[in-house]
């Protein structure tokens, strides 16, 4: 079974993987604000070639997540930032020390550079979602969670269950997820293919309720929506006010990276986590203006 969570923890181990998809994904709360759920006190993992480093500072947390989105300018991270030009160098010099980033002389004007990043995300270490977690674990526990012989009900509860196991630890492993997704979803690519976008949704929607995954609906072509139904991801999770769609999120960026030029950026607008009867997802190209000030 293609999304078997046994696969999807498999890839956990190939974090050296070569992912050439761009991936930039927000959430969208219901009054349709983007949501920053960067946190004092966290702390986000980031593996480089040699190691790994936990950053725990909010403002480099932040210049990290701007870095993410592409090579970018000392200039455009002060301005988004909206900090002081000495301390975004402060901080900047510091993550490149780490390993974290690398620059380079901007080739139109050398007395500027560009900054871009140097490692991959890995997960936060967070309390956000311990106590709805350890609440859900309870509620689960002498009941039959799964319908008994029906193997896709059984491995949505094994991956159920390794995602909250993870919440409950104070572990959010999004970026694991998302890059497991992209893996996945380029194994899926070849086939759904097709000639159009309606006929490809059409036959992502055939194999999701094959392998009893949900059922996935074209909403519009422009921007390009999804809807899924019985979200296999996301259904039976506690409801945490923030979306929980990142293996989906990945799985989608990949499928329609030839649409979008290789860059498509995913927002998860409506999740089942967020009281939602379904999740729905609006894929535009990774420079839409719309989001161009998403962090």
């Amino acid at each position: 079974m293609l999304f078997s969570p046994f696969v999807l923890l498999r890839t956990f181990y190939c974090m050296r993987t070569s992912i050439k998809v761009v991936i930039k994904s927000v959430y969208v709360n219901q009054a349709g604000a983007i949501e920053d759920h960067e946190r004092d006190g966290e702390v986000t993992l980031f593996s480089t070639k040699t190691s790994v480093i936990a950053i725990d500072s909010l403002i480099k947390r932040r210049i990290l997540k701007i870095i993410a989105d592409g090579e970018i300018s000392f200039d455009e991270i002060v301005s988004l930032t909206g900090k002081a030009k000495s301390t975004i160098s402060v901080h900047l010099r510091d993550l490149e020390t780490a390993g974290l980033i690398s620059s380079r002389p901007d080739p139109v004007d050398h007395r500027k550079r560009l900054i871009s990043m140097n490692s991959e995300p890995i997960g936060q270490l967070t309390n956000a979602d311990r106590k709805t977690a350890q609440k859900h674990i309870h509620e689960e526990e002498g009941t039959l969670p799964f319908t008994e012989g029906d193997i896709a009900s059984f491995f949505s509860y094994t991956l159920r269950v390794f995602r909250t196991e993870a919440m409950n630890l104070g572990m959010n492993i999004d970026p694991i997820l998302k890059r497991s997704g992209l893996r996945i979803g380029r194994a899926l690519a070849p086939l759904v293919a097709d000639e159009t976008v309606a006929g490809k949704v059409s036959k992502m929607s055939a194999f999701w309720q094959s392998y009893g995954l949900g059922t996935i609906t074209l909403v519009s072509e422009h921007p390009l929506t999804l809807r899924v139904e019985g979200c296999f991801e996301c259904q039976d999770l506690p409801i945490t006010g923030h979306g929980s769609c990142a293996f989906d999120i990945g799985v989608l960026s990949s499928l329609f990276s030839e649409e979008f030029m290789q860059n498509p950026q995913v927002v998860e607008v409506e999740c089942y986590s967020t009281g939602f009867d379904h999740c729905t997802f609006i894929i535009t190209r990774g420079d839409h203006p719309e989001f161009n000030t998403v962090a």
